[in-house]
């Protein structure tokens, strides 16, 4: 049994981001494996949530701060697990002088400076001049033992544009555990109306909001007696003032049931223009039975060979609105596209697949540490003292704090 600790950027949130519903994947595919699981975040400890449902040990840590090789050689973990790339940069070089055997994974979520470039770009082309997000991320995956990667798409540009050893890669997609019978699902005549679903914390998804706003003034016209509901927590007077209830642009807000309210639903409209990783939502969408039409970077990592569960816009604002108006009026297109979701569900995100092939991944990775550091050269080149910026950096600040 590996004792296994997790740094978080911050305490999971599986109930209003796809994060923390990625991270919560996470920690039950160790718990599954019978792992001694620990977390730990700057973050005061939590009163309720997914730490405390799942009894895992929860500690608060200091940033820039010798506590934290006081706690973490105490604990001395065999796994240690990163959340983002930029707890990465904080904490590795002490997991690395503290734990020298440890193994040092990172949990990207998504490739942050691919999402920031594309916001700017609203290409599918990843940069090829580097910013120093992308630097400092690209930084830390080549650091890391093992870099879990969410989308098919991004291993493929990390290996093909910047170099990065498929060895040091391992997909971890989202997982599905249980997909719903389809003769139990409501069927196309007992659903209504369009729905969105998403975080206002996240620029992709304030971003679809808007153009969702900009696209329903022509698609109500197609079809007027239909509306449009938008759920989601942490929205901001910006989305908050799109609310247009006599219009049918309904601004619903976080809701305790999401499943409940998808499966009353016929289609998740994703407009989404700029991202990375996979979209939760699109999931959430299939499991509830409900088709989706999206854009290409919305269907990024998820559609497997063109397979996807609704349509994939790719032309103009125009298309959007003809394919969404095709799939919410055609019961045989609808009906199956509903069935495509749930056979990618079911074929290329199941559970027992997904937990074999981690587990066996991460077995390897712990027995034999030495031959993938050795197919990793960059990464130790950046282990050399006079590239540790972020050590020093570190200690600057923890001297500067004593005075």
């Amino acid at each position: 049994m590996a004792k296994v600790l997790i740094i978080g950027h911050g305490l999971p949130q599986p109930q209003s981001t796809g994060a923390g519903v990625y991270i919560s994947q996470l920690m039950d595919l160790f718990l599954e494996w019978d792992c001694e699981l620990h977390f730990c975040s700057a973050a005061e400890a939590p009163e309720e949530g997914v730490l405390i449902e799942k009894n895992i040990p929860y500690t608060q840590i200091k940033l820039n701060s010798d506590s934290f090789d006081v706690f973490i050689k105490g604990l001395n973990p065999e796994i240690v697990v990163f959340d983002r790339f930029m707890t990465e940069e904080q904490y590795s070089w002490r997991v690395r002088e503290q734990c020298p055997d440890a193994i040092r994974v990172l949990d990207t979520e998504d490739l942050h400076f691919l999402r920031a470039h594309r916001e700017q770009s609203h290409s599918l082309l990843p940069p090829m001049e580097l910013s120093d997000l992308a630097k400092r991320e690209l930084g830390s995956i080549f650091r890391s033992d093992l870099s879990l990667i969410i989308s098919s798409s991004e291993i493929h540009i990390l290996t093909n544009f910047y170099g990065v050893p498929e060895s040091a890669l391992m997909h971890l997609p989202f997982l599905i555990s249980k997909t719903p019978e389809y003769s139990k699902l409501p069927g196309f005549g007992d659903r209504a109306d369009f729905c969105f679903v998403g975080t206002g914390m996240h620029k992709p998804n304030v971003d679809a909001i808007k153009q969702l706003a900009l696209l329903w003034p022509k698609l109500s016209k197609e079809l007027p007696e239909v509306k449009l509901h938008i759920y989601g927590s942490y929205f901001k007077d910006d989305l908050l003032q799109l609310n247009d209830p006599h219009n049918g642009f309904i601004i619903e807000g976080f809701v305790e049931d999401l499943e409940e309210r998808l499966q009353s639903h016929r289609v998740l409209l994703a407009p989404l223009r700029f991202g990375a990783g996979q979209k939760r939502k699109i999931f959430d969408a299939w499991l509830a039975g409900c088709p989706v039409v999206s854009t290409e970077i919305g269907a990024e990592g998820i559609a497997v060979e063109g397979l996807f569960g609704g349509k994939i816009v790719r032309d103009t604002e125009d298309h959007f609105i003809e394919l969404a108006t095709y799939l919410y009026n055609t019961e045989a297109a609808w009906q199956n596209a509903q069935q495509d979701a749930l056979g990618l569900l079911n074929t290329h995100y199941s559970w027992e697949k997904g937990s074999t092939n981690f587990n066996t991944e991460v077995l390897h990775r712990h027995l034999g540490r030495n031959v993938y550091q050795q197919q990793n050269p960059v990464g130790q080149i950046l282990w050399h003292h006079s590239l540790q910026s972020s050590k020093y950096l570190s200690k600057w600040i923890q001297e500067k704090n004593k005075k």
